[in-house]
């Protein structure tokens, strides 16, 4: 569910955030982001990561998907909206959906829980998704500590993730290759809701998303910004040049691994210094008796880590994970997109043509303008399809035509011609989208601002990917290849990342 101390946040300036981050302190919130500045964050390896979710890019799988029904609808009909949602259950802020503990649904589980024939000893929640739940355990064979997804029964049989992982892990080494995750291990369990599979990954320290909530003006350094935009356009390509979609990019699905490892802690001595898990009955709201189907206990994830502005150059090395969404274009036709809405493309709404790598290009570009700068691009308080197309004509343009003709609230906001109604103020284009999400913040964060040299680079690159038709966006390649990556990007990678890991780098 939205988090409205966090949409302010994130529609408002700094001076909220910070007022917001009081309110929170208030409210007493003990496992999160306010008494964790310097804590550790392991999160899935696949999946949301560590810290309250709210409306940024974390929404659970179960929201996305709401979303995008949303905007399938959206393609014939008016006015739609989400039907609220009769629960069973005590609501508990920043769990799981409680409800989804039945036949077919999660796997209910508990710290101490042992799995793999007792391999694996739960330590702590890390977080959560629409079809799955992901915890910190204990390796008690290698003696570490791992991530492990636990699936629903009812996603269980169709995942192909595992084996999509493994496979581009056997490619030959290319660049963005290495922003790939491994998978450390496999294996089914059995319990009250059916069987379910289990993915073991390295744990991570927190995703982008979560360092960047934790600071006060949500900005990572620039130089930072520049390396991990790098990475993530290197990664992408090698995706799209291997026949893949990841088809859930976000901030919240590009995780930070360690720079030191955690293992030589046992489990009291991870508590001592990070905090305890915190679990809170689950109780019925028709007070009566729990099913074997759901815990006693639900667990918020916390969190365990550092603001993004505190991200050095030489950390400052990524992850890419869940795959849950993953296709291949040539081999499977989408036509619903199942990412976040406000960076959902508009051909996810309007063509009738399926879904393809075009599609994710628009997508990494709306993912590139958080990372480089402190809001998204399509920044609206309310993220339904309308008022993210009102967002996306406002900032690039009338829509192609037979776009626009069915899009049929478009006179809510516009005229026939494309002029924005005075009652929502100044068009914002994308010009001045960049100065109050990137210029702006910044200089009042007192950090390096963009120069007119590097602008003009890093919007030409957006703007060759932010074009309505999809034909007419640029490839990851070009992307690769474009001016910004040979002036900026790639420079910022290679001062903080040693050459093995930009092997491949095009050349200036």
């Amino acid at each position: 569910m939205y988090s409205h101390l966090t949409v302010l946040g994130r529609l408002f300036n700094p001076c909220l955030c910070a007022c917001r981050m009081s309110l929170l302190q208030m409210f007493g919130r003990t496992r999160n982001i306010l008494r964790s500045y310097n804590r550790v964050h392991i999160p899935p390896g696949y999946t949301h990561s560590r810290k309250p979710r709210s409306s940024l890019s974390t929404l659970s799988r179960r929201e996305t998907d709401r979303y995008s029904k949303d905007t399938e609808r959206s393609k014939e009909s008016g006015p739609s909206g989400i039907r609220p949602k009769r629960f069973q259950y005590m609501p508990i802020e920043y769990v799981e959906d409680l409800d989804r503990y039945c036949p077919g649904g999660y796997h209910p589980l508990q710290v101490k829980n042992t799995l793999n024939a007792g391999r694996y000893r739960l330590v702590d929640k890390l977080g959560h998704g629409g079809y799955s739940t992901t915890w910190l355990a204990r390796d008690l064979q290698r003696d570490r500590y791992v991530a492990v997804k636990v699936i629903t029964a009812d996603a269980s049989a169709s995942t192909s993730e595992a084996i999509l992982i493994h496979a581009l892990g056997n490619v030959l080494s290319k660049p963005g290759k290495e922003i790939i995750p491994s998978i450390l291990d496999e294996f089914w369990a059995v319990g009250p809701n059916g069987e379910h599979r289990c993915i073991v990954a390295p744990s991570a320290r927190m995703s982008l998303f979560d360092a960047k909530e934790a600071s006060t003006f949500r900005l990572f350094q620039p130089k930072v910004a520049q390396s991990i935009i790098a990475q993530l356009i290197r990664g992408v390509a090698f995706l799209h040049s291997e026949g893949i979609v990841h088809g859930d990019l976000h901030l919240g699905n590009i995780l930070v691994p360690f720079t030191e490892s955690i293992d030589h802690y046992t489990t009291l001595e991870l508590y001592k210094k990070f905090g305890e898990p915190e679990p809170e009955a689950v109780v019925r709201l028709d007070n009566k008796p729990l099913s074997t189907h759901v815990p006693s206990h639900a667990l918020a994830p916390g969190w365990f880590g550092i603001c993004s502005d505190d991200l050095s150059q030489e950390e400052a090395k990524i992850i890419l994970s869940d795959f849950g969404e993953s296709y291949n274009p040539h081999a499977t036709d989408r036509f619903f997109s199942k990412t976040l809405p406000w960076i959902q493309p508009p051909d996810a709404r309007f063509s009738e043509e399926p879904l393809s790598f075009a599609s994710e290009v628009w997508t990494l570009a709306c993912t590139i303008w958080e990372i480089f700068g402190q809001r998204p691009f399509c920044d609206t308080f309310c993220s339904t399809a309308d008022h993210v197309t009102a967002e996306q004509v406002q900032a690039l343009g009338t829509l192609p035509g037979e776009w626009w003709e069915k899009w049929t609230r478009r006179l809510e906001w516009f005229s026939e011609e494309g002029e924005l109604d005075a009652k929502y103020g100044v068009c914002r284009t994308i010009d001045m989208r960049f100065d109050y999400c990137v210029q702006e913040p910044r200089a009042e964060a007192g950090l390096e601002m963009v120069t007119e040299e590097e602008r003009r680079a890093f919007m030409e690159m957006i703007r060759s990917m932010l074009v309505f038709r999809p034909r007419d966006r640029a490839t990851t390649q070009q992307v690769l290849h474009s001016e910004w990556m040979r002036g900026w990007g790639q420079p910022a990678l290679r001062g903080g990342l040693d050459g093995s890991e930009i092997k491949g780098s095009p050349a200036r």
